[in-house]
């Protein structure tokens, strides 16, 4: 059997398996709410698993590896944002989300501010996330076809199909447990190869002493590519935007209990530990074991196809296929919950359960297929298409989300206008070609957290009257609702 045939077999039964798993799960989804949170049902290990698996994208793993190949250790920073996310909702933000005993991150908008800017949040969401499934569905494309003959469009639909067939029929529950699943094959993957890595250039100091011959730059913490503000902006770019991309808040929000919610993100940070250490060591060693290589992208399916034995190989493949899939389901079923639960539902007076659900899963479809179409007009890197898509979102609703749950005083004025802020920043940071290789998280989440902290001290006391008495009672407790 060809190396070729291999990795395409080995791929192929993993995503048949996927969409096996999807199938069986479905039969506990009775209502909307499994569909959309699981229930509320997920243990420590699940949700672990499935955030763990969404935040490990095609991006991840594909334009990650590239990042360090070029960059060396200075190029680390992208993951420290990463890991940031999962500390801070550790210690405070899981617990208080999943409190507010809401379903999606649109809902706790209208509930902990209003229903104008709930929608407008739905309709960006629905933008920017249907946005980065077309950038999984880009990185899928291009691990197909380094090893099979498969035209665009044939892969587009295989894709499409795997990730309808779960996401459609199982939801979350499905969701949460095949992601589990992925999370093991990916660690399993990256350590494989960077183990073989490693003893081909003589160990972890061969390494840096190779590298550091290339380039001095390439074994320092920050770098003339990469300044101290280029790696503060990369934090922050992850750091505190991913609280404003709902696949990630909607993780909290499926945890079985608060406390559950808190404890499986100290789980997963322990998770992203045990990849961004093998990814970084892989990227780095490929300076080495097969220099050359110009294009960010081409460097992982480069190193795989060439410098791997064919069964490592495989399994390094089927855990990029498993990062890809976890976060394209992630993303396809946040599109359509967003869709159903916070957009038609809201125009739509008296919808059923029965009627939502059903919306929810035409949504999948229709999205999914839209998805497919915007991967033939995406020229940026997957890492930059991905960055530029969470930084949207985050500029306009991770500070009011974070600040919102933490504050009881803050208000729709104010959550509105950092809001607006925040996200013309980021459009006008962008316009500009982000000066200085600063990322325009930085400057989009200072200027919405500045002007979140005026705005509430102006307002009056009063401007949280509309706040729903529920979720303020869940968020900060009966004495000062």
């Amino acid at each position: 059997m060809s190396n070729n045939a291999i990795y395409l077999t080995v791929t192929v039964v993993f995503m048949v398996a996927l969409a096996v798993i999807g199938i069986m799960i479905s039969r506990g989804v009775k209502s909307s709410e499994d569909w959309m949170v699981a229930g509320k049902s997920l243990g420590k290990i699940p949700m672990a698993g499935t955030y763990f698996a969404t935040i490990v994208s095609a991006t991840s793993i594909m334009s990650y590896m590239g990042y360090y190949y070029l960059n060396g250790w200075s190029g680390w920073w992208n993951a420290a944002g990463t890991l940031l996310t999962s500390f801070l909702a550790c210690l405070y933000f899981a617990r208080k989300v999943r409190k507010s005993e809401c379903n999606t991150l649109p809902e706790l908008i209208e509930k902990r501010y209003s229903r104008g800017y709930s929608v407008v949040a739905s309709l960006l969401v629905v933008l920017c996330c249907t946005a980065l499934l077309a950038n999984q569905v880009t990185g899928a494309i291009i691990i197909l076809q380094s090893f099979s003959d498969w035209s665009t469009i044939t892969c587009c639909v295989i894709l499409l199909a795997v990730f309808i067939v779960f996401t459609c029929i199982g939801g979350m529950k499905a969701v949460a447990w095949t992601d589990t699943i992925c999370s093991l094959v990916i660690i399993l993957g990256v350590w494989i190869i960077a183990a073989q890595f490693l003893f081909r250039v003589g160990g972890f100091g061969a390494m840096n002493e190779g590298i550091a011959a290339i380039d001095p730059e390439f074994v320092k913490g920050f770098s003339v590519k990469i300044p101290p503000l280029t790696a503060l902006s990369w934090v922050i770019t992850w750091g505190i935007c991913n609280f404003g991309a709902p696949q990630f808040v909607a993780r909290f929000m499926s945890a079985e209990s608060p406390e559950v919610a808190s404890k499986s993100q100290g789980i997963t940070g322990i998770g992203l530990l045990l990849f961004y250490v093998p990814l970084v060591i892989i990227g780095l060693c490929g300076m080495l074991i097969h220099p050359g290589i110009e294009k960010q992208d081409a460097v992982f399916t480069t190193l795989v196809m060439t410098e791997v034995v064919p069964i490592s190989g495989a399994i390094m493949l089927a855990a990029v296929v498993a990062a890809i899939i976890s976060t394209a389901d992630s993303l396809l079923l946040l599109v359509a919950t967003t869709f159903s639960h916070d957009f038609y539902c809201k125009v739509k007076k008296d919808v059923s359960d029965k009627e939502e659900l059903l919306v929810s899963r035409i949504a999948t479809l229709v999205f999914g297929i839209g998805a497919v179409v915007l991967t033939f007009f995406i020229n940026d890197t997957i890492q930059t298409f991905q960055a530029k898509s969470v930084t949207l979102m985050g500029s306009a609703l991770a500070i009011t989300t974070m600040v919102g749950v933490a504050w009881k005083r803050v208000n729709k004025i104010s959550a509105i206008l950092s809001a607006l802020c925040g996200f013309a920043t980021a459009v006008v940071w962008y316009s500009l070609g982000q000066p200085g290789g600063i990322m325009a998280a930085l400057p989009a989440c200072a200027v919405s957290f500045v002007v979140i902290m005026i705005a509430t001290w102006l307002t009056p006391a009063d401007a949280n009257k509309d706040a729903d008495p529920e979720v303020m009672e869940n968020l900060f407790g009966k004495e000062t609702a």
